[in-house]
C-alpha cells in the first residue's frame, strides 16, 4: 500500500505539501478509467486519507462497472485558475459497498456544507445505492507554477464572463 512520507519529495511538494493541499481541496478529482467504450475521464467530489483519495458513486454507474472489471485509473487533482498546481498519479480503485453512504456523507459535509440544501437531500435520499470508490496511489507526483506565473491575474479577474 503507498504511503505518502512526509518529508519526501513528489515533485514539487513534499508528502505533507501534498496531504495539505488534498485536504483543503475543493475542486473534483478527474479520474481515468477503461470502460467498455473506451478511456473515460470524470469528475468526482472526493475526501483525502493518508493513503487514499475516496469518492463514490452510484452502483449501477459506468464509473463503478467499469472499475470493477479492470481497477487501473489515473487521476488528477488541479486548481483551474492561476497559478496552475496540483497532482496527478495512477493507482488501482477499490469499489467498496459497504461504506458508500459514509464516503458520500463525507463528500457532501466537504463540498455542500448544508444538508438541508435540495441536492445534498437528494443526494442522500439514495445514498444505500453509493458504493465508495478508495483510489489506492501506486504513484504520484504534484506541480507547482506558482513562481513563473507570478504577476498573472487570475483567468476568473481577467475573463470574468467566461467558464474556468
Amino acid at each position: 500500500m503507498f504511503k505518502l512520507e512526509a518529508g519526501a519529495r513528489y515533485g514539487a511538494w513534499t508528502g505533507a505539501e501534498i496531504s495539505e493541499f488534498l485536504h483543503g481541496a475543493v475542486m473534483p478529482m478527474r479520474l481515468g478509467f477503461n470502460s467498455k467504450r473506451g478511456l473515460l475521464v470524470v469528475p468526482l467530489w472526493f475526501c483525502f486519507s493518508d493513503s487514499a483519495l475516496v469518492a463514490c458513486a452510484v452502483r449501477e454507474s459506468l464509473v463503478i462497472r467499469s472499475l470493477g472489471a479492470d481497477p487501473e485509473v489515473a487521476f488528477d487533482v488541479s486548481t483551474n485558475d492561476l497559478p496552475y498546481r496540483g497532482i496527478r498519479g495512477n493507482g488501482e480503485a477499490r469499489c467498496v459497498h459497504e461504506v458508500g453512504s459514509q464516503a458520500l456523507q463525507d463528500v457532501l459535509d466537504k463540498y455542500i456544507q448544508d444538508d438541508d440544501h435540495s441536492l445534498a437531500r437528494w443526494l442522500s435520499s439514495r445514498s444505500h445505492t453509493e458504493v465508495a470508490i478508495l483510489v489506492e496511489p501506486t504513484w504520484i507526483t504534484s506541480w507547482d507554477f506558482t513562481d513563473r506565473m507570478q504577476g498573472l491575474a487570475p483567468l476568473r479577474q481577467r475573463k470574468p464572463a467566461q467558464p474556468i
